[in-house]
């Protein structure tokens, strides 16, 4: 991704409600955008109408896909392509797969897809490349595929990790911290490779900081907590209650884990336990200027799903060169310094934050 300012924003409660209903359809499909080629404005060609594309998401209900889902509708409406938004139910690789197969016989000019697994999704994305149709992954890759390019709007997710872990070692350095700081890592999709990632570029950098700090920081868990809001709460409501009284540090992978263990520690008035998050959900935000959170890493999905998709649009419509190779940008820490300029970008204020 570019270097696009900001990321991940909420979806609102009506929505989250209308998909979990529809959970029980496997997969569960979601039509965004123009999905007709019919658009205002009479300087949509013939040529644009006929120029069909899709968007296959990770997932249906996580809030931080929101921004992305703006992004590629923006380059719909501005250029007068036809969009399809897929998403997968259960979150798995055979429901994305399923999704695949279904998009590769409507035959679209180009899908980009964040795979749920990147090597399970490797032979899919080359039935579908072999079929004609041209492949980008954005967010997560799939390396060892034929996609044409890898779109991220922030650091690799291993790096993320270790920007994390860095900042909370300088975080308790600045306190002059000793000892053993415990800290606990939850996930709303531990399976996704992303998250692996992040985890264990955290892990990696906390093991080799370890044997050069006056303090040792030691993890004391790890917990899926589910992108379904009201369980991903209730999930780091359990974790707090139970390690409350050894817990240092939560380091939550996720949107919506980031924002609920502000929420929770907000609720015991408990300034004590620091917050090592992602994503800029509108209420992460609150909750940063409330000081509930120390920081939240994010990136700009929002261009991801512009960049993207006005890319391909290019191609096909312009006869632009095809980007190859994998493209990102860098990640960026909101903090109370730079909270302003996060809530004023695409990622909050433009995708319905």
């Amino acid at each position: 991704m570019h270097r696009p300012e900001l990321s991940e924003t909420g979806a609102s409660r009506g929505r989250r409600v209308a998909l979990l209903a529809l959970a029980f359809l496997v997969p569960l499909v979601l039509v965004a955008g123009a999905s007709s080629g019919t658009h205002s404005g009479a300087a949509t060609s013939t040529k644009q109408a006929t120029i069909s594309m899709a968007l296959v998401l990770d997932d249906c209900v996580n809030p931080v896909e929101r921004p992305l889902r703006a992004g590629a509708q923006r380059a719909a409406k501005k250029l007068g392509f036809s969009l399809k938004i897929v998403c997968p139910s259960p979150v798995t690789a055979q429901a994305q797969i399923t999704l695949m197969q279904t998009l590769i016989a409507q035959r679209p000019k180009a899908i980009v897809i964040l795979p749920v697994d990147s090597v399970a999704l490797v032979p899919i994305i080359n039935q579908a490349v072999a079929a004609g149709i041209t492949v980008a992954t954005t967010e997560l890759d799939a390396p060892a595929s034929k996609r044409s390019f890898f779109y991220f709007g922030g650091t690799p997710t291993l790096g993320q990790g270790k920007m994390q872990a860095n900042r909370v070692f300088a975080y308790f350095k600045k306190k002059r911290a000793k000892g053993t700081i415990n800290y606990y890592v939850t996930s709303c999709l531990p399976t996704v490779t992303g998250q692996q990632e992040r985890r264990r570029g955290f892990e990696q950098q906390v093991a080799k900081l370890n044997r050069s700090s006056k303090f040792k920081l030691k993890e004391i868990g790890f917990a899926n907590t589910t992108t379904e809001p009201a369980q991903n709460l209730v999930n780091i409501q359990n974790i707090y209650t139970a390690q409350r009284s050894r817990l240092k540090v939560a380091y939550a992978m996720c949107g919506p884990d980031t924002q609920n263990w502000g929420t929770v520690l907000k609720r015991a008035k408990n300034r004590k336990v620091l917050v090592a998050g992602y994503d800029w959900l509108p209420q992460t935000l609150n909750l940063i200027g409330q000081s509930w959170v120390a920081w939240s890493l994010g990136s700009s999905l929002y261009r991801e799903g512009l960049f993207t998709f006005t890319h391909l649009y290019n191609h096909f419509a312009k006869s632009k060169r095809l980007l190859r190779g994998v493209h990102h940008g860098t990640s960026i820490f909101a903090t109370k310094a730079n909270l302003k300029k996060i809530r004023n970008s695409p990622d909050v204020k433009g995708a319905g934050g």
